[in-house]
């Protein structure tokens, strides 16, 4: 066991450096706060390629074959996102005693979040919205996190904003990072948090990994919503995910429109909404991410076939339900009522596509979304997202409620901001 010395004493230690931690850290080291990112990924080169995602992509088990996929690397999954910016539900929050309205117009100054004019969006998005507003629906289009002036040439990867920008910020400002750090638990005394226990990968071929501790004043949670709930449970926290978890289920459908001229595009720009629970979307993805699908699908047809490209998906939003396991594992089966949702949704997905003039039309495998639900407010943390350990909180999509089922990257943005103000008012008084 390796343990730290005073000189290792943090104001604050940081588990994950992904939206929420990147953000956190970057405020408080511009207050002069000294600061410890413990990071279970390491730090790699951000590329849009098979091999550089695949360096990057985790996938965890949540429903029979299904996974629900992470990053782990510095800056997390929004190296893997689409970059929809959808707006944080003010009201609900505020309902819950957590005002975010302060931070989210921060947040709007100091990101790149607009619409995207029809010049950055490839001609299969566009043939897919003239097609689904030609039969009536309502597509329209979603705020992004996308630096235009990157885009003088269309789509670029590094045009998306991601939160290891943030991570380079606070580093620059004093910050430390230790990657490759597998917390186990927040180590706490009396009820109080006052240090973290994780494992260090070593290069040795003798040791695999040591189990190292560090100490700070406040420990803030902010690995995911696939290992915060683990880490809570094992520092001793009660009723993790007792009432389930949400995990949406999603079908995509690929279709081909003879000269199209299909190109590299912002996916998820566009969306519509068809019930409350049901919606449909933009899912023309890169050309190494559809080749790669329809690989997977033995489609030879459609992998050639990349310019002449057209996709949509449909998306559920089920209820809470199924389990969170004793060994950290998720277990759910889904509904016949989210089954009949899809095959509404898949209905309205192919009149589209047909009515665009689409042939070949194929299914890929049903995906999942990201994972929800296991946390609440005012129950596993208090409004200042604080549980039920002095000095221990919590800042991720754990606890975001299930009533809120979009993209949720500027949501976590706005409340990392709201918990950084907290913390640093919180030391000044």
């Amino acid at each position: 066991m390796t343990q730290s010395n005073l000189k290792m004493h943090y104001d604050a230690i940081i588990i994950g450096s992904g939206t929420c931690g990147a953000t956190i850290a970057r405020e408080l080291c511009k207050q002069n706060k000294k600061v410890l990112i413990l990071e279970r990924g390491a730090t790699l080169p951000l590329k849009e390629s098979l091999l550089g995602i695949g360096a990057l992509a985790n996938e965890v088990p949540v429903s029979g074959k299904l996974k629900d996929m992470r990053a782990l690397a510095t800056g997390g999954t929004s190296s893997l996102y689409f970059a929809v910016a959808t707006p944080p539900p003010i009201d609900t929050f505020k309902s819950l005693g957590i005002d975010l309205t302060k931070e989210y117009k921060e947040a709007l100054e100091e990101l790149p979040i607009d619409y995207l004019p029809d010049e950055l969006l490839g001609p299969q998005s566009l043939k897919l919205r003239d097609s689904a507003r030609e039969l009536g629906y309502d597509w329209y289009n979603q705020l992004m996190f996308v630096d235009q002036s990157k885009c003088k040439s269309g789509y670029t990867y590094e045009s998306k904003w991601k939160a290891k920008d943030y991570v380079d910020d606070a580093i620059k400002d004093g910050a430390t990072i230790i990657n490759k750090a597998e917390v186990t638990k927040v180590i706490t005394d009396n009820k109080k948090a006052i240090g973290v226990e994780y494992k260090l990968k070593k290069k040795t071929k003798s040791k695999k990994f040591e189990l190292c501790k560090v100490f700070g004043d406040k420990i803030i949670l902010t690995a995911g919503v696939l290992a915060s709930p683990i880490i809570l449970r094992n520092s001793g926290v009660k009723n993790v995910g007792d009432r389930g978890f949400y995990v949406d289920p999603n079908l995509v459908y690929f279709g081909l429109i003879p000269g199209l001229k299909s190109e590299k595009t912002f996916v998820g720009a566009m969306k519509a909404d068809l019930e409350e629970d049901l919606a449909l979307g933009d899912v023309n993805v890169i050309k190494s991410f559809y080749r790669l699908i329809m690989l997977s699908l033995l489609k030879p047809r459609h992998f050639f076939s990349y310019s002449n490209s057209i996709g949509i998906g449909v998306k559920v939003s089920e209820p809470l339900g199924g389990k969170f396991l004793d060994n950290g594992q998720f277990q759910k089966e889904f509904s016949k009522d989210v089954y009949k949702k899809l095959d509404k949704g898949s209905e309205d997905a192919l009149k589209i596509l047909k009515n665009a003039g689409a042939k070949h039309i194929i299914k890929g495998p049903m995906n999942v979304t990201g994972i929800g639900g296991l946390l609440r407010i005012n129950e596993h943390i208090d409004n200042n997202l604080q549980t039920e350990f002095e000095n221990l909180y919590v800042c991720d999509r754990s606890f975001i409620p299930d009533t809120f089922r979009d993209p949720p990257t500027l949501t976590l943005v706005c409340l990392a901001k709201y918990l950084a103000n907290h913390l640093l008012s919180s030391n000044e008084s």
